[in-house]
């Protein structure tokens, strides 16, 4: 058997575990999801859960280190919900604002466009005859939250018995891979947990910032609610590339259907595309693109591959993986030239 056809036949093999894993995380993704989200909470709780385990029991410091968690999330929500209730006050008007102007707009485009062939009365829902018929998006709304909910309690659970058992986790995975330095492969996880660490910490350090300066121009444009809209643009980021665009397009909307002039609209639609120019060329490249080095196609195709297989989690999920994936491909001789694929400095030239 020659060189290259050894090469065809270790690519082929390659291509074979790859396709059979994309099958194993779309198909298993109900339970593969809070199992590897739980694992990324695990990581990130453990400093936290390390302070407490210094002085107290590992049982006792985990509870401690949810309770917490807990007690933060429940200031951050008890913080923007005063606003969450009275922006919720307005959604029937600002549904009914939101009707008017789709409809004007359809009357608009039959007029100009199709001399008045189509009937507006056949966009709108049978119900009431408004373009967003409200009792179809409320049970939508409730069945995802089900599931929202369902995942959470999962990867909760999974986070805890992590924590929990990771003694456990970490002598079996030094035992049972191939490496024969089992210095290697404790290397190996520290590398991974600093990698997840640091890559989910810097996200949520760009989470502050960009909440704090959308909050802070849709205040000096005079929006309603300002660092709500803030901070759900600045929540979306972790979506990488397009959750902020998203977030923006609420604001935006509100802008337009509470002024009379399109102004603040379009002030809005401006800072945004500032602050959102600061963050794609300084702050998330400086911040978080750093910890992962991943090559930035395939840092956008870990994007699309994940939102494929795992939908929005597999989005945020994807390219921390990909980072893992880079890692241990370093450390395997034969696939190296893999991870120099992945990493940014492929195709530089060597000094």
């Amino acid at each position: 058997m020659n060189i290259s056809s050894v090469q065809v036949s270790n690519t082929a093999n390659i291509l074979i575990v790859f396709l059979a894993s994309v099958a194993i995380m779309y198909l298993g993704r109900t339970i593969l999801i809070p199992l590897f989200l739980g694992l990324i909470l695990a990581l990130l709780l453990l400093p936290i859960n390390d302070f407490f385990e210094k002085k107290l029991p590992r049982l006792i410091s985990i509870i401690l280190t949810f309770l917490s968690i807990a007690l933060v999330l429940t200031g951050i929500m008890y913080f923007f919900g005063s606003q969450f209730v009275k922006l919720y006050d307005n959604v029937k008007d600002f549904g009914a604002s939101i009707d008017k102007l789709l409809t004007s707009f359809f009357h608009l485009i039959n007029d100009n466009l199709f001399s008045g062939e189509i009937k507006i009365e056949d966009l709108l829902s049978q119900e009431n005859g408004s373009v967003l018929p409200t009792s179809t998006i409320i049970q939508k709304t409730i069945s995802v939250s089900s599931g929202f909910l369902s995942a959470i309690a999962l990867t909760v659970v999974f986070s805890f018995l992590y924590l929990l058992y990771r003694s456990s986790f970490r002598i079996f995975l030094v035992e049972k891979t191939r490496f024969s330095d089992k210095k290697e492969i404790a290397n190996i996880i520290i590398r991974i947990k600093k990698v997840i660490q640091k890559y989910f910490y810097g996200v949520f350090f760009v989470m502050l910032i960009l909440g704090i300066l959308n909050g802070f121009g849709l205040w000096i444009i005079g929006l309603d609610y300002p660092f709500l809209f803030g901070f759900f643009a600045a929540f979306l980021a972790i979506i990488p590339y397009i959750g902020s665009f998203i977030g923006g397009a609420l604001p935006f909307l509100y802008a337009v259907l509470n002024f009379d002039s399109i102004w603040p609209a379009v002030w809005v639609v401006a800072w945004y595309t500032l602050v959102q120019a600061f963050e794609g060329n300084f702050l998330t490249p400086k911040v978080v693109g750093s910890q992962v080095s991943l090559n930035p196609l395939f840092a956008l195709i870990a994007l699309i591959l994940g939102g494929i297989i795992w939908g929005i989690a597999g989005m945020i999920l994807f390219i921390p993986l990909f980072a893992i994936l880079k890692i241990v491909l370093e450390n395997i001789e034969e696939l190296k030239p893999y991870s120099f694929m992945l990493g940014k400095k492929f195709g530089h030239n060597q000094s």
